[in-house]
């Protein structure tokens, strides 16, 4: 059959070149023609379901690569706390040992600054929870200060309405006092039309 389609695909680009348009086709020639389009999409298809298999493939692998470094990462922080936690005594002190002799020199309890230090490089349930507590702390000081601006702005606003209240009622009664004065006016002059 591959041998069928390539004569027939030699003697369609002769005969193209030879005469510059397509010639009429005979029945055989179409149902070549058709086939070497169908086996030409099947050929795609094949390329297409290879190219997502290996896509496929990949992906697992590096999921599977993820996953492994993933595990020695969590292997390597619960060593650092099993270290931490051998590093400490019942009283929680830091422990350091001493090069000349095997007895340790229990320290006190280091500052926020120090503990940085001495934990450096190290992650522990201990340190995550207290950055998690002082991360809280942060929120809740910026929610403060928040609402402690809301409150300024809420003040002002009510002190600038409280202004405009103020003027508002001077315009008001003006406006009153003038519109009386009119009507005085409007009466005195209709009584002294009436006395003419």
């Amino acid at each position: 059959m591959e041998r069928l389609l390539a004569k027939y695909k030699d003697e369609d680009t002769k005969n193209l070149r030879k005469s510059g348009s397509e010639e009429e086709y005979t029945e055989l020639q179409q149902l070549l023609e058709d086939i070497t389009a169908y086996h030409l999409d099947m050929q795609d298809t094949v390329l297409e379901q290879k190219s997502k298999k290996a896509s496929a493939e990949r992906d697992r692998l590096r999921g599977i690569e993820m996953r492994q470094a993933a595990m020695e990462s969590m292997k390597k922080r619960k060593k650092a706390v099993e270290d931490f936690e051998d590093d400490t005594d019942e009283a929680g002190n830091y422990e350091v040992e001493d090069d000349n002799d095997d007895d340790y020199i229990p320290l006190p309890p280091p500052g926020p600054e120090k503990k940085a230090r001495v934990m450096q490089g190290r992650s522990s349930k201990k340190s995550a929870i207290e950055y998690l507590m002082w991360k809280q702390e942060q929120k809740a000081s910026i929610k403060d200060r928040e609402l402690d601006l809301k409150q300024q702005e809420l003040e002002f606003q009510k002190a600038k309405y409280q202004e405009g209240k103020e003027e508002r009622e001077h315009r008001q009664e003006m406006n009153r006092l003038e519109m009386e004065e009119k009507r005085t006016f409007l009466e005195i002059l209709k009584n002294k039309r009436k006395d003419n």
